[in-house]
């Protein structure tokens, strides 16, 4: 029975520190395992509700998984959808190891991350999404709980192995109202952490290098790009790693996209935008930044010259390449800076939009820079895994794969193997 076992490891670790068989029932003790148990219930209804919404299926659809799973296997073990809604209320917890194992199966998980204290506290409200957004309200609140999970298992594993960067740009005292406002802050951004004024060629690197934390997910293009939040005082960038280059061209989500969202969800926590700045300001500001984070305005001028009538889509594709922003940034900037009139951007825009000129829009929005990925996380895990301070079942939760998927890949490095 797992309910009792789990318990009284629970009760062991957490509460009295004791060996299991050593657990005198006294009143005192007895009331730490009542509190131990409706911990461990509460904690498990959450995690099993939140799961369950990442996956996006219902209670009843849960119950059908599990079932299939049962038929499967006779090792698995179905449950009503009533004892479903009695678990995500806190009223009972999984009697049997088979039932938390098929729930477990079921959501695509493992019984730790079904069982994992909070221990980080996380408000979901602060991950916005634009006004605009065509996400509904049950697909917002799917993201946030899967970058929830994502933020926790992060700190963690930066607890665990004694890796916990600060964050240590404050701009907090400059009020940006102005473009010229957020320009200023991007710069100092860039003088604060020695970029200089060329190119960032692994901007995701520089982020976490600087203790911000970047998380990935996988959207639809065309309902969300980015968002971000602040987290125990670090902010949290979350970006779509969804590579999308169909459909309209405005919801292309190559690499130089997902450069313009970093810097841009990184303009919203650096920079102090007064609460009185309607969106669409706000939204500039932070466009304004993450284009002066990609390219800044003196460099471009360098590049382009002070003023131009004309710029040869040569010229732009060939910054495109070396500064990783894209040929659409590049002419919305120099409209910024006056390098061209408001009018020669206006027909540019019109131009590109035109039915007759696909090919020539194919070749301005295609990609000139290679997809790159945050790799800190995973890096943590392993390292603490070949260095014996986590378990593989423990790092097989922290990467959300079974235990035998990492295995395979150790005995592919042959980490586990003796020839050294």
């Amino acid at each position: 029975m797992r309910s009792f076992s789990y318990l009284c490891w629970h009760i062991q670790e957490k509460s009295l520190n004791l060996p299991t068989k050593q657990i005198e029932i006294t009143s005192q003790n007895l009331l730490k395992i009542m509190r131990a148990m409706n911990e461990q219930r509460n904690t498990f209804a959450r995690r099993l509700q939140n799961l369950r919404k990442i996956r996006g299926i219902s209670q009843a659809e849960l119950v059908e998984e599990m079932k299939q799973l049962e038929q499967s296997n006779p090792a698995f073990k179905a449950v009503s959808s009533t004892a479903i809604e009695r678990y995500e209320n806190a009223v009972m917890y999984p009697e049997s190891d088979a039932i938390m194992a098929t729930i477990a199966a079921a959501l695509h998980t493992t019984v730790d991350s079904l069982n994992r204290p909070f221990t980080v506290n996380i408000d979901c409200s602060k991950f916005e999404f634009r006004k605009k957004s065509k996400l509904g309200k049950k697909q917002q609140e799917r993201i946030k709980l899967e970058i929830q999970q994502r933020i926790e298992k992060y700190v963690e594993i930066e607890r665990i192995a004694g890796e916990e960067p600060q964050f240590d740009a404050d701009f907090s005292d400059i009020i940006v109202r102005t473009e010229s406002e957020a320009q200023k802050v991007a710069d100092m951004l860039r003088e604060k952490w020695s970029l200089g004024m060329g190119p960032i060629p692994q901007p995701i690197l520089v982020l976490e290098m600087h203790g911000v934390k970047v998380i990935e997910v996988s959207e639809n293009p065309e309902l969300f790009d980015g968002t971000s939040n602040v987290v125990e005082g670090i902010p949290v960038v979350v970006i779509n790693n969804c590579d999308s280059t169909r459909g309209n061209p405005k919801y292309h989500n190559n690499e130089e996209r997902r450069r313009f969202t970093l810097w841009h969800e990184m303009g919203h926590k650096v920079m102090n935008i007064p609460a009185d700045v309607d969106e669409k300001l706000r939204e500039i500001l932070c466009n304004v930044f993450a284009h002066e984070m990609l390219i800044p305005a003196d460099t471009f001028k360098q590049i382009f010259g002070q003023k131009r009538q004309m710029i040869s889509s040569w010229e732009l594709k060939d910054v495109q390449f070396e500064y990783g922003i894209s040929v659409r940034a590049l002419m919305k900037k120099a409209e910024q800076l006056n390098v061209i009139t408001h009018s020669r951007y206006t027909w540019f825009c019109v131009t590109m939009n035109k039915k007759e000129n696909e090919k020539f829009q194919r070749y301005i929005d295609s990609s000139e820079i290679k997809p790159q990925h945050t790799s800190r996380y995973k890096r943590l895990v392993y390292r603490s895994l070949v260095s014996n301070i986590i378990t593989l079942s423990k790092a097989a939760d922290l990467l959300d794969i079974s235990i035998e998927q990492l295995q395979k890949e150790l005995d592919l490095l042959n980490i586990n193997g003796n020839n050294c």
